[in-house]
Formats: C-alpha cells, structure tokens, sequence
C-alpha cells in the first residue's frame, strides 16, 4: 500500500482484532501516502474490493485514503456465508461441520458481529449478502468496476484483496464437491477455498480481456504469507519450512504473478527476489507518474528489470522485523535470529544458504560466525532507519515448525 518497510511508520505488528483496532485507533499512518492517492493523481479511477485491515476508525477508511470506491470488511477476518445455510461445510483445525451443535468460541467464530459486516461506499452501509459465498461476490463486484470503467475509457486501479484461505475456513458445496479423493476434512475444506479464489481470479481475468483492454492492463497476483501451520496438519513442510508468522522461507517466500502484454513478454519466469513493496513504484511508473521525493521507497519499478533495462537483481538485500525476530537475505544466504531478553520467545541465530539449502535443514551459524556477522551488520543499519513499533503485539502464537517449537508474535 506504501512501497516503504512498514517499520518505517510503526505498523509493525498486527493491528487486530477488531475491538481492539477500533479501540485504540491502530492503522495505516495518515502521514503516509497510499498507491492509491498516487494513483489518483496521475487520472486514474481508484476501487478496493475485500479485506482492508489497515484500520477500522475513520481516518484509515480506504474513501478517505485514496479510493473511490470501496465494499468490503475493515478488520482481519469474516464470515464467508451464513453458515447456517444449507451445503456450508467448516474446518477449525480438526473440528469439522458439527461445529455449529453448540455455542463455542469455535462455533461464534463463522458468524458475523457488527464490526466485521461488509461495507461500501462513504456511507458505510451495510451489505446483506449472507446467502452468497463471499469470494463470489467479491469477484463480481470486482468484475463490475472493470466493466463500468473500461466501458467509458477510464483508466482504473482496482485493488482486489480476497480473504481465501484466511479463517474462519468455510465453503459451499459446489467447490467441496471438488475433491471427494480428499479424505482428510480439513484439507478438503482448504482445498476447496483454494478453487473458490481460483475461479474468482478466472472472473476477472475473463471481465479484463472482455474490456477490449488486455493489452494494456497491468495485473498483478500475490499474497501476504505462507501456510498457517499454527492449525496442526493443514500444511507442508516441503519444499519450504514453516509457514506464516516464521521467518522460514515458507512463512515469506511466495508467488508473484504479473501480466501486462503490451509490455512484459509472456511465459517469463524471472528468479531474483522481489516483494510486494515494488507493487507502488512499477504501478505509479506505469502510470507516468512519479514518486513523492520527501521520503525513501524501497520498492523498485520491476518493469525495468524484467524488460532488462536494468541489470542485477532488484534488491540486493531485503529485510524483516517483528521484534525481537530480526531476518536478512542478501543473495543467496538468509540470517533470522532472536535475541530476546524476556523469555517469551527464546534466543537463536539460524543461517542458511537458501541455494544449496532451501529447505533451511541445516543452519551454518555456528560454522561461519563471519557471515552471521556481516549479516547482523547489515541489519543494524537498516534498524537506524526505522521507529519504535506504534503499538505492541497483541498476543503469541505457539506451533511446532517443521519438528521444532517457536512462539511468534502475531
């Protein structure tokens, strides 16, 4: 949303749930500018559709941060459906589809309360779309800004942030229906949210070559994180370790699709590493516009690299921080460490050489102390650029990794 570190303006750790978020008035700095408002500025017709979590009070509104339009959910998570209604089935880690029997923490979870309803507009009207699973709706209204807007020949930035395969893990019988070879419930149910968001994505891509407008229409597809391996027997160990929340690669490392036909050439796999911070300087470079000069990014315009333009890698470090959970990669060697002094999360160094070790097996920092150090160093310096965390975690998470035990903060 930035293009900057979010360290660099406190977002630091997660701003939910939703009582506390507003509550305390946690969110999205309003002395930062969003790649909406940027894009604004250079013409462009701005819409988010789905999850926002950047703040439930009124100045962190999407409306109020750049876009025009909006219909979604403020805090981190909602229902998907009522899920009362008939063919919902429902995962919570082992538990399946009797959840609703009684009226557990578990069971509360797949319903909506009034902070998490769907809202739109600048009004904040709620939306009563209860008997429509959600990722579908969302894909529809997604579908209908392209087509309202490439109909006049508008330019537009639409921003989608569909909530699959976030919890509460719920979905209709037509996409459970599936996978009957899927024997295990909680990953059938998984699966099968997993095809929810793969049609969804299908809808739009099939409404942008409907426009007329493909040629010329940057998509970008990404997510946030890796598998919540905090739900036992959800995820995979291999290729990657670890999953969200861990520093492991399977916590940070994933897919980054990008098309726009005009420009980049199709079937390229590019290998270096780059991040959803370079989301803001491609799009506001596609645009024609340029980058607020009172303020570092460190995002990088990719067109320029995959076009080669540009020579090297992208960024020839990148960093991550929850504290006191530091992480470093500078090519093909990865340093995350804890030094904690409260005995809440422990302390280690783990370094590997994601080239010859991607599945981080095997750490080497007690065998070279000098790459742990030039490492460190790198990160101290990053750090001076950095502020405190604007507020603190809200709790920990404790799961087993891989075969170890870590606690993260959330």
């Amino acid at each position: 949303m930035t293009g900057r570190y979010q360290q660099r303006f406190g977002f630091e750790f997660n701003n939910g749930g939703a009582q506390r978020d507003l509550r305390e008035g946690l969110g999205l700095s309003t002395d930062e500018t969003t790649i909406a408002q940027l894009l604004k500025q250079s013409g462009y017709h701005t819409g988010a559709v789905g999850k926002w979590h950047l703040g439930s009070q009124e100045q962190f509104y999407p409306m109020i941060r750049g876009f025009d339009e909006f219909v979604g959910f403020l805090p981190g998570e909602t229902s998907y459906i009522d899920p009362r209604r008939p063919g919902v089935h429902l995962s919570f880690g082992r538990l399946g589809d009797d959840l609703l029997s009684g009226n557990s923490q578990a069971a509360r979870t797949f319903l909506r309360h009034p902070l998490n309803q769907i809202i739109e507009g600048s009004t904040h009207t709620i939306v009563d779309n209860g008997d429509e699973y959600l990722t579908d709706y969302f894909a529809s209204r997604a579908s209908d800004f392209i087509q309202r807007n490439a109909g006049i020949g508008r330019p537009y930035f639409l921003y989608v942030a569909f909530n699959p395969v976030h919890a509460p893990h719920m979905v209709t019988a037509n996409y459970y229906d599936r996978f009957p070879n899927v024997t295990d419930h909680q990953l059938r149910v998984y699966a099968a949210m997993v095809a929810s968001l793969d049609d969804a994505v299908g809808t739009i891509m099939h409404t942008v070559d409907a426009s007329g407008q493909a040629d010329n229409t940057m998509i970008y597809f990404g997510a946030d994180h890796g598998c919540a391996m905090y739900f036992p027997g959800l995820c995979s160990c291999t290729p990657l370790r670890g999953g969200k929340l861990s520093h492991y690669e399977g916590g940070v490392r994933i897919p980054l699709m990008l098309r726009w036909p005009a420009q980049i050439k199709a079937g390229m796999v590019y290998r270096e590493p780059v991040s959803l911070l370079d989301v803001l300087p491609t799009s506001v470079a596609a645009a024609g516009g340029k980058l607020p000069s009172d303020r570092t990014y460190d995002g990088v315009d990719l067109v320029t690299y995959l076009n080669e333009q540009k020579s090297g890698s992208p960024h020839d470090v990148l960093f991550w921080r929850r504290a006191p959970l530091f992480s470093v990669r500078q090519g093909d060697w990865k340093l995350w460490e804890c030094s904690d002094t409260s005995g809440v999360y422990g302390s280690y160094k783990l370094l590997f050489n994601l080239k010859d070790d991607l599945n981080e097996t095997t750490s080497l920092a007690e065998s070279n102390p000098e790459k742990v150090k030039q490492l460190e160093t790198l990160i101290q310096g990053w750090s001076k650029e950095l502020i405190d965390p604007g507020w603190p975690t809200k709790n920990t998470v404790t799961f087993n990794l891989c075969g170890g035990t870590f606690t993260l903060p959330v």
